[in-house]
């Protein structure tokens, strides 16, 4: 009680250093503070058993099947940690010369002066890129910040395209291998019953490969193209203000209730 009625009776400088410091600080979020742009892009990992569609389970159709067939989680994670890798940051950048814009922010930091350029740019697209899937709606959104809004958009369209290129490369090498093994197999055995089930497979696997190699969806749909605000994604002028707000009130209440503390014991 004796420090509230001694803040009481400080009332007018409580509100003036509050207020000063809470438009201050929201002029130079609106004005002084740099802009930073966020893209986003909105991706549906495709099934791996019947791609674009439900696979088929013997199963009994329960909510916990249903949610494995229309959610595929295992495909999503492993979008997730390829498009966070070290190997597909760097190839990303140096396919589109992402070099100089990339390194031009960090160089005249003095602890910066001769850094590994290739981890540079990764920490610095550590920092501006994230992901996140949802498992209700089994869509994956990226993300990516920069200061400037279509080279936001952009990158994040490099993003979304590589990661599409390198998946097609990854299924065409896959089937092209099985098939070879499968079509050594099958010439090597006698058997025609087991052949014939080779040849099949071989043809199961000359159709994959086709398909990674015309179907722009075959790994994942682009529900949502990359896009980017017209409004910066951050400074927040409001979250700003209101915790220039919290600060000063707190510092000015420490200050007031110290003085009294040294002026009357």
């Amino acid at each position: 009680m004796p420090a509230l009625v001694v803040l009481a009776r400080n009332w007018k400088l409580l509100a003036y250093g509050t207020s000063v410091a809470t438009l201050a600080c929201a002029f130079l979020a609106m004005f002084v503070m740099t802009k930073w742009y966020r893209a986003e892009a909105v991706l549906r990992p495709v099934s791996e058993l019947m791609p674009n569609r439900l696979a088929v389970s013997e199963r009994p159709l329960n909510v916990s099947s249903l949610l494995d067939q229309v959610v595929p989680t295992s495909r999503a994670e492993e979008l997730i940690t390829t498009v966070e890798s070290f190997q597909f940051s760097l190839a990303m950048v140096k396919n589109h010369h992402l070099e100089r814009a990339l390194l031009s922010t960090r160089h005249w930091r003095p602890w910066n002066r001769h850094p590994d350029p290739a981890w540079e740019i990764y920490r610095t697209l550590q920092a501006r890129f994230s992901c996140d899937y949802s498992i209700s709606t089994g869509n994956l959104t990226l993300y990516y910040q920069d200061r400037d809004r279509a080279m936001a958009q952009t990158i994040l369209g490099f993003y979304v395209d590589d990661l599409r290129a390198k998946l097609r490369e990854e299924q065409v090498g896959t089937t092209t291998a099985t098939a070879k093994s499968l079509r050594d197999e099958a010439g090597s055995t006698p058997d025609t019953l087991l052949q014939q089930q080779l040849f099949q497979l071989i043809a199961e696997q000359l159709q994959q490969q086709k398909l990674a190699m015309v179907d722009a969806n075959f790994a994942f749909k682009v529900i949502d193209a990359p896009r980017a605000s017209d409004r910066p994604y951050s400074p927040s002028v409001l979250l700003v203000s209101g915790l220039a707000f919290v600060v000063t009130l707190f510092i000015s209440c420490l200050i007031i209730l110290t003085r009294e503390q040294l002026t009357y014991g």
